[in-house]
């Protein structure tokens, strides 16, 4: 059987939506919330929706101070009794074939986590409505980029693919946790890289990583995800993206390059991702909105060519 982890710091307004879908995953018989410090409402909201389902065990754990998301995890970790743990963000929705989807995948593959895809909400969009935008991916191009490691959620790919890093929604064994446990580094800022740091542990130690499109993490508009990493200034986001990916590269770049034949040094790696980490926060976001406005002019032309 499986447990299902999520860490979370006052996210009582998302887990109020998304959580009762974590506990009619087949295939999950625990369910453990780790709340790293806060100080919101999110204990009762989970008692409320957690006595509705008995036949899941849950628990809720505490952090008296904030320690950061991979802490947590690993505090969950230490809590499970499951030889498989599956982890999901706390502003996330999970289909119900999830777990038991990805379980079957790692058990017949042997390959060291499997993730579904994630798919975004638009403002006003049901789950069921970003399923269908999504399909399996929303713009052509390969779903990773090696030089800056980095794994393109939107891309388009059929079936399953094996990369070196997958998005945090990963079902994975106890066994690999604790042998590489989530490192606590990446406890401030915005905590980025600190799922892809397990992923890529495992990578450098022969571990291939697959994505799937026979599941899906369904996550949260950015209207009803008010806080978290995401949601600070503009400048402190890159600085932490930049500032991780130093860290990370440190741990991992010379083992992960020889893995994937990448022959590029260290630094120009890094300094290709401060570059993409830029335009990231700066350019892209008015881009998109922009090839958005079009899309949408272009269906109204076409609407109207149709009726008239």
């Amino acid at each position: 059987m499986i447990t299902l982890i999520v860490p979370t710091r006052d996210r009582a307004h998302t887990l109020r939506l998304v959580a009762p879908s974590y506990f009619v995953l087949d295939g999950v018989s625990e369910v453990i919330f780790v709340i790293d410090g806060g100080s919101d409402t999110t204990p009762q909201v989970l008692e409320r929706i957690a006595a509705s389902h008995p036949t899941v065990r849950t628990r809720i754990l505490h952090h008296p101070t904030r320690q950061g998301a991979a802490q947590s995890r690993n505090t969950g970790v230490a809590a499970s009794t499951n030889d498989y743990i599956l982890f999901c963000d706390d502003d996330e929705y999970l289909e119900a074939g999830y777990a038991r989807t990805c379980l079957q995948k790692l058990q017949t593959s042997g390959v060291g986590a499997v993730s579904g895809r994630r798919v975004y909400m638009e403002n006003g969009e049901t789950p069921a409505g970003a399923l269908r935008r999504f399909g399996h991916g929303l713009r052509p191009g390969q779903p990773f980029r090696p030089l800056i490691c980095e794994y393109v959620n939107g891309a388009r790919f059929a079936g399953d693919i094996r990369l070196p890093l997958t998005n945090a929604v990963i079902l994975t064994s106890k066994q690999l946790l604790l042998r590489f446990p989530y490192d606590p580094h990446y406890a401030h800022g915005n905590g980025y890289r600190e799922e892809s740091d397990f992923q890529m542990n495992l990578y450098t130690h022969g571990y291939d990583i697959v994505a799937s499109n026979d599941c899906h993490s369904i996550h949260l508009p950015p209207a009803l995800v008010r806080t978290g990493g995401q949601r600070t200034q503009t400048f402190r986001r890159i600085y932490w993206s930049i500032y991780y990916t130093h860290y990370f590269f440190g741990k991992y770049y010379a083992a992960y390059a020889a893995r994937a034949g990448l022959h590029a040094p260290r630094w120009l790696a890094e300094a290709a991702f401060a570059v993409f980490a830029v335009y990231r926060e700066t350019l892209r976001p008015p881009l998109y909105a922009l090839a958005k406005w079009g899309l949408r002019q272009r269906r109204r032309w076409v609407e109207r060519t149709i009726s008239a």
